[in-house]
């Protein structure tokens, strides 16, 4: 017969360590089941693009053919980025007769005309006379006025921009504004709000020395000329008829040439010559206007060949180019695991810029989920100066889904598929 005694149940009691061991081979044989079946079926991701600049390369940079007689000179190819410069003094000089076109441009902002309108009916009175008497005494070109005759807002605009007539400036903006006094402080209002710091009218008609301006401010102002189809016109016509002179023909001795259409003179005794022109020529299929501006020569012609010289340099350097190629890496989708797709464009992009300038570009991408096909993912928008180019960006193929034994190895990023977070 035995006895279960005390010693007796010490020596029949499990050992601590062999438990550890039971405990461990059902964690090993029994957990990885459940962990191995949620490891399978844990659904992967979507995957955000990482962008990746666009490879555009710079052109070269513009070569400007600038004169070296003119005190100052600049250009403006209009709506081209970038495609602007002055050369020669910074400083404000006289505008002469070039000034005649910030007083179009302030009147016609205070009473703005439209299409084919000539504007209100205007009668002149002995103030205007006397203005028509005090040009004609500073051997400025006139047009003749008597008191009770009839013209109008536009009849004054294109005799002070197509003859020059002096009178007609200063008749347009008493008219317009009440006197000489009062035209100046609005002129000189609407050069503040046009941020023309180097700039400041103190005449309607160019005459007096202290109307200056600088060659960048003409730039600025010639391209405020082209856009209003009112100004355009005007500076383009071959001649105007003048009651008592005739056929006056336009003051720009380079008018017709060189694709110019368009321009306003100005001689100042005190100063010398500036010239104001505008041309259109279609480049690579697109028509681009360019604005020219010269400043301080002497002779007319040594002023007429540095503005075709300009212009002609100017028109050399607008070229169309290839910016970016198709198949252009815009963005790179990447998996934890290995697996990565690029994302590319599907066509080149072709358009004009100017020099070195690089064009703004936009890409936006979609999440790539694994193994799913897409066509496209996205776009990428080129701004260009004749406006925006979209091109469509595909993926170079499909991301890999995780082999198993990366799943095994990886538990928390696992587990965080599973949670969502």
């Amino acid at each position: 017969m035995s006895y279960v005694t005390a010693s007796t149940q010490r020596r029949t009691r499990t050992r601590w360590w062999v438990r550890l061991l039971q405990v461990l081979l059902v964690v090993v044989l029994v957990v990885p089941v459940p962990y191995v079946g949620a490891a399978i079926l844990a659904p992967t991701p979507v995957f955000a693009a990482e962008e990746v600049a666009p490879p555009v390369t710079p052109g070269a940079e513009a070569q400007i053919d600038w004169p070296t007689t003119p005190v100052a000179a600049g250009f403006s190819v209009v709506g081209l980025e970038g495609a602007t410069g002055t050369s020669g003094s910074t400083q404000s000089h006289p505008t002469a007769s070039v000034g005649k076109l910030i007083t179009v441009l302030v009147v016609l902002d205070a009473h703005p005309l439209e299409g084919a309108d000539r504007g209100p009916t205007i009668t002149y009175d002995a103030v205007d006379v006397a203005l028509q008497d005090a040009a004609f005494a500073e051997n400025a070109p006139i047009a003749p006025v008597r008191t009770g005759a009839t013209t109008t807002q536009r009849d004054l605009i294109e005799y002070a921009l197509v003859d020059s007539a002096a009178n007609a400036a200063t008749s347009l903006a008493r008219w317009a504004f009440g006197d000489q006094d009062a035209y100046v402080a609005a002129a000189n209002a609407w050069l503040a709000r046009e941020g023309l710091v180097g700039t400041t009218v103190a005449d309607a008609a160019g005459l007096d020395a202290a109307t200056v301006s600088t060659a960048a401010d003409l730039v600025a102002i010639g391209e405020r000329i082209v856009a209003n189809p009112v100004t355009l016109g005007a500076v383009q016509l071959p001649s105007v008829t003048i009651p008592g002179i005739g056929a006056a023909p336009n003051t720009n001795r380079i008018l017709g040439q060189h694709d110019i259409d368009g321009g306003k003179t100005g001689t100042l005794v005190v100063w010398g010559r500036n010239l104001f022109v505008t041309a259109e020529r279609v480049v690579d299929g697109v028509p681009r206007r360019v604005v020219i501006v010269i400043m301080g020569t002497i002779q007319a012609t040594v002023t007429d060949e540095a503005a075709i010289a300009l212009l002609e340099s100017v028109y050399a350097n607008i070229q169309q180019r290839e910016l970016l190629p198709a198949g252009a890496v815009v963005g790179t989708y990447e998996a934890p695991w290995g697996s990565s797709v690029e994302a590319t464009t599907t066509e080149a992009v072709v358009g004009t810029t100017w020099g070195t300038a690089v064009p703004a570009i936009d890409v936006e991408l979609e999440a790539l989920p694994t193994e799913a096909h897409r066509a496209e993912v996205g776009t990428m928008t080129v701004a260009l100066a004749d406006g925006e180019v979209v091109v469509p960006v595909e993926p170079s193929g499909r991301i890999a889904a995780p082999e198993l034994s990366w799943r095994l190895t990886h538990p928390l990023v696992v587990l965080d598929w599973l949670t969502g977070s």
